[in-house]
């Protein structure tokens, strides 16, 4: 494949003297986007109704066709959230500002070689962000470059929050379920893209979801869909599969509905869809509570009602909807840990978390000095979530539905330009070298972080073009095998290891969770 020829496009730069202007025809009608270098671009098209008025709670609706010729020029709203995103931790701007949000946000995004070649594979990438915020338009979501090595890149906005995942008894007897309204504008945005795949140069046939974070947990749930079979071709869970993001039950989530409905002091699914948006949006604070635990942080996410979601896919054993190949893993600082951690937190950490099962953590974590705490609570926090991902990894191998190939990533992103400390490899690190946006005017990125970039980029377009990273005669990744301890280290290395850092550390996982123990990463 050849390297990129352009620099990556963010919207408002499209229109400038350097662009040309380039008109597609969809399913939808005319589209005018715009092309830069060797690659066109068209933003914000919309691929469903509004869903705004009577359309708030109700699955996304089909898209009337529309006159003449619509200019796809610059992003869509975000949908509905907190705004503006705030930087926090390692997370400067370049990986939470969005456009600001409105209820009318059903859009996504296009990055396509411009040659007039067809059938190329394409990327369907999903945004995270908790389920409560993020947009496909995110600076480190660019498709441009990874348009230019000869792939269709789209991105999609989803309603996140109340708007995209609340449950209600009365909008259960509406249409049978409810809550799933996000994961059901991820198959409607699918559905345009099946629809104009010859538009977009696209081959529908090699289609593949991918998502970090909720969007990896989202890649999961679509792979558990009955309503998505037959979409994709294969997928890419980022940060996602184990992560302990399960469905809430349907029961449950309706409770909350109502809650939550009392809470905004109405009681009917009419009196909620007449609120103004920003005063359900301003409600969700109360809602989380003063004192919320681990996974109730995300009180709005997808919801087990035996329709759209039939099977819980934190679940490695339950049989997906979708057999397609599967390419999921984690960052090696998911969760950054504290900077010291005295040896007196460390054991009064490891008795919260794994209880009756502590003695053995604590006994195979060193943790007599304040440096071996510190030391052993990062190692903790990796084997956590590795064991977590491995476990259901394992279940997913013993289904036979397609097969797996799982990751441990380990290069540590460079700090800000303006300051600030690195934060090693944490959550969320490994997306601008995915998609080649290493913007050295933000992060003191190296020839190194380009080279990374360029790994990371062979696997993913490999994976993406046959369903297997195993092409261009990279280091051979074995796929996941029943019993086998073993993932793939990608960034500063290229090899197998065990997923969990000693045997015994893993021993000790397995029977926790043989007990009935949960590694929940949140």
């Amino acid at each position: 494949m050849t390297a990129a020829l352009v620099s990556p496009v963010r919207g408002d730069e499209v229109g400038t003297p350097q662009t040309n202007r380039v008109v597609i025809t969809t399913s939808s009608g005319r589209l005018e986007g715009a092309q830069r270098g060797n690659v066109q671009i068209f933003l914000g098209v919309p691929y469903a109704k509004p869903p705004v008025g009577p359309l708030r709670w109700r699955p996304p609706q089909r898209l009337p066709a529309w006159p003449g010729i619509r200019q796809a020029d610059h992003f869509g709203p975000s949908c509905y959230q907190e705004w503006p995103a705030k930087d926090f931790g390692p997370y400067t701007a370049e990986f939470v500002e969005t456009p600001k949000p409105a209820e009318d946000c059903l859009y996504l995004n296009v990055w396509k070689p411009a040659d007039g070649a067809s059938r190329r594979p394409l990327l369907f990438w999903i945004h995270g962000g908790g389920f409560g915020g993020g947009s496909g338009a995110i600076e480190i979501y660019d498709g441009a470059q990874l348009a230019g090595r000869d792939i269709v890149v789209v991105s999609i906005n989803y309603r996140v929050g109340p708007f995209g995942f609340m449950a209600h008894r009365e909008l259960t007897r509406e249409s049978g379920s409810s809550g799933n309204y996000g994961l059901q504008d991820m198959v409607a945005a699918l559905r345009w893209v099946h629809a104009n795949a010859r538009a977009l140069g696209a081959d529908p046939q090699r289609i593949t979801i991918a998502g970090q974070s909720a969007g990896a947990v989202a890649v999961d749930d679509l792979l558990a869909m009955p309503e998505a079979r037959g979409m994709f071709s294969a997928a890419i869970a980022q940060s996602g599969s184990g992560l302990g993001v399960d469905a809430i039950p349907i029961r449950k989530a309706e409770d909350n509905g109502a809650k939550f409905a009392a809470l905004l002091g109405v009681t009917s699914v009419a009196q909620l869809r007449a609120l103004p948006p920003e005063t359900v949006q301003a409600a969700i604070p109360s809602y989380f509570g003063s004192a919320s635990t681990r996974v109730n942080r995300i009180p709005f996410r997808p919801v087990l009602d035996g329709k759209i979601m039939a099977a819980d896919p934190l679940d490695g054993a339950a049989r997906p909807a979708s057999s397609v190949p599967l390419m999921t893993g984690f960052n090696a600082d998911e969760f950054v840990t504290p900077a010291t951690v005295t040896p007196q937190e460390f054991e009064a950490n490891a008795r919260t978390r794994f209880g009756a099962h502590a003695e053995d953590f604590l006994r195979l974590y060193p943790h007599a000095t304040e440096a071996e705490s510190t030391s052993s609570s990062r190692s903790l926090s990796s084997d956590t979530y590795m064991a977590s991902l491995w476990i259901w990894v394992d279940r997913r191998a013993r289904l036979g539905v397609g097969p797996v190939y799982a990751y441990l990533y380990e290069h540590p992103a460079p700090a800000p330009v303006n300051g600030g400390g690195g934060w090693g490899t944490f959550h969320t690190s490994e997306v601008p070298y995915v998609f080649g946006n290493l913007n050295r005017e933000r992060r003191a990125y190296t020839d190194a972080d380009t080279q990374v970039s360029e790994q990371l980029q062979a696997r993913w377009l490999s994976f993406i073009a046959a369903g297997n990273p195993n092409q261009n005669g990279l280091p051979q990744w074995k796929r996941a095998e029943p019993g086998v301890q073993a993932v793939m280290a990608l960034g500063d290395r290229a090899a197998p290891i065990a997923p969990v850092s000693t045997p015994e550390r893993m021993a000790a996982f397995q029977r926790f969770v043989a007990d009935g123990g949960r590694l929940s990463a949140l």
